[in-house]
């Protein structure tokens, strides 16, 4: 049953124009996706749920498994919004109806206080790199498991409730080929660019396009010189007529550098370019053995964000910085992010994009007096700034937060992390967990969301998301049935954020 705390915001003029005339040829949820959404009473106890309605309608309806209650226009526009009482929701589907002047919708509203489990450790084994994309007109994810009995990429198609439609499809390995250990993935309108890597010095980096029948559009490139390895990390975006990649190397002897690619639709190949290297201190430096890389391309260019070391004249050591590089028409410039006064220890560095491309590092004050100073994050718009200095700090707290994604919605961004803020209340009870907040329009944090039946190892989270209309579907590696950097269980798991 729903509560009778059912609310619909309306004011005197929605009550006195319910007995006007009015017209309506349709009406959609905005929030759903293939008839479905999907809510954690705990963490939204609750919801705006909004729709569109065409025509001049002077009021309209919701209905919540039977239970009735009006919406409210939004100011001038075709959209009308109810306030709904989700925290008598039991877990599991509800039906939701929406209707105005004879014209009807209908959509499920699930429910559940621990998230969407998508892979199980019992089942699916070892669950890596999930990503959320629309394909045409479908939500799919992609991400690599153990299920059929070596390590496979997968393609699998849900609705905005997280329950999977028609079956799974293989991008990348099966019986009798290499492991898919990792599969980062972006799409066109009708391929997959699909970057993954395969076991050998830690790791062999390759790339291919498939088909959204996972059938294979072009060979596999091999991307590492035959005198180096694969490191950890990579990314890929595409660019309207093929992908752009970057993925990091090492040298088998400590030296590892980031480099890029553009492969066309037809598999023709522009590069590779070394996109950072490591230097001598001169200001440049090396890079942390696990570095994170990430890629956005906006009008010919590809943004390449990373940590790399930077030698401080002043302090006589080398910090660790948030860099950008930028490769345009085959030519590669970089810079460092922040242009502070003080001095900042950047533990994570993302290019990110709601719209438009972002830089959001995660940065500890090492002037701060505090003995564990907490990572902020700031961010940077793209193209950067000469005048950005440190650039605007979204999000405080205490303790460590990094692997940060924003999601562009039809509403505000919303931004995702993992945060270590309850390690600072109690060291021994300490968790590592997913929070989220929606970004008003200077990029700064509003309100922090906890979703508290989370647990990550730290830096392992992998947060990736998409829209929903005003919402964002999240997905991550979850730690919750393992836990440890000795016994990791890792699985995927889904959330919304709503606003």
């Amino acid at each position: 049953m729903v509560c009778a705390a059912l609310v619909a915001c309306a004011g005197s003029r929605g009550r006195e124009d319910e007995s006007a005339p009015g017209t309506a040829t349709a009406i959609r949820f905005t929030q759903s996706i293939n008839g479905a959404m999907w809510v954690n009473p705990e963490v939204f106890p609750t919801i705006p749920i909004h729709v569109i309605v065409d025509g001049e309608p002077t009021a309209v309806t919701y209905s919540l498994d039977g239970l009735a209650f009006p919406a409210t226009r939004d100011g001038e526009t075709s959209r009308w919004t109810a306030i709904v009482d989700t925290t008598l929701l039991g877990d599991g589907e509800h039906a939701l109806t929406a209707e105005a002047h004879g014209v009807s919708t209908s959509a499920v509203l699930a429910a559940g206080r621990e998230g969407i489990q998508w892979t199980s450790i019992a089942v699916d084994h070892n669950a890596a790199t999930p990503r959320l994309h629309r394909l045409g007109d479908r939500l799919v994810m992609t991400w690599t498991d153990v299920s059929s009995g070596s390590r496979v990429a997968w393609l699998q198609e849900l609705d905005g409730a997280g329950r999977r439609v028609g079956e799974k499809t293989a991008l990348v390995g099966g019986a009798g080929q290499e492991d898919t250990l990792s599969a980062r993935t972006a799409v066109a309108s009708s391929t997959i660019g699909v970057l993954y890597q395969e076991r050998g010095g830690p790791y062999k980096n390759r790339f291919t396009i498939v088909g959204a029948d996972g059938t294979q559009v072009i060979e596999p490139i091999a991307l590492d010189p035959g005198d180096r390895f694969g490191s950890n990390s990579g990314d890929v975006v595409s660019t309207g007529d093929g992908y752009d990649l970057v993925w990091r190397t090492n040298s088998g002897a400590g030296s590892s550098d980031i480099r890029w690619m553009h492969v066309d639709e037809a598999g023709t190949v522009t590069g590779p370019l070394i996109a950072a290297a490591p230097g001598n201190g001169d200001p440049q430096a090396g890079f942390d053995a696990i570095t994170n890389v990430s890629i956005q391309h906006r009008d010919g260019t590809s943004l390449i964000a990373f940590s790399r070391y930077v030698y401080d004249p002043q302090l006589e050591l080398e910090l660790l910085k948030c860099q950008l590089a930028s490769v345009t028409g085959g030519v590669v410039d970089s810079a460092v992010v922040d242009l502070g006064t003080g001095f900042s220890w950047d533990a994570d560095c993302r290019i990110l994009d709601d719209g438009a491309p972002v830089v959001v590092r995660s940065a500890k004050d090492l002037t701060s007096p505090e003995d564990n100073p907490p990572d902020e994050m700031y961010a940077v718009r793209v193209p950067l700034d000469g005048a950005r200095g440190a650039g605007r700090k979204i999000v405080t707290g205490p303790e460590t937060r990094t692997e940060p994604t924003l999601i562009g919605t039809a509403a505000s961004p919303i931004l995702a992390w993992s945060d270590a803020r309850k390690y600072a209340i109690d060291i021994t009870q300490g968790e590592v967990e997913l929070y989220a907040s929606v970004l008003g329009a200077d990029l700064v944090s509003i309100e922090h969301t906890n979703f508290a039946h989370s647990h990550f190892v730290e830096g392992t989270a992998d947060i990736r998301g998409i829209a929903a209309g005003e919402n964002a579907i999240l997905t991550w590696i979850d730690e919750r049935h393992g836990g440890s950097v000795l016994d990791p269980h890792p699985e995927v798991y889904l959330e919304t954020v709503w606003q």
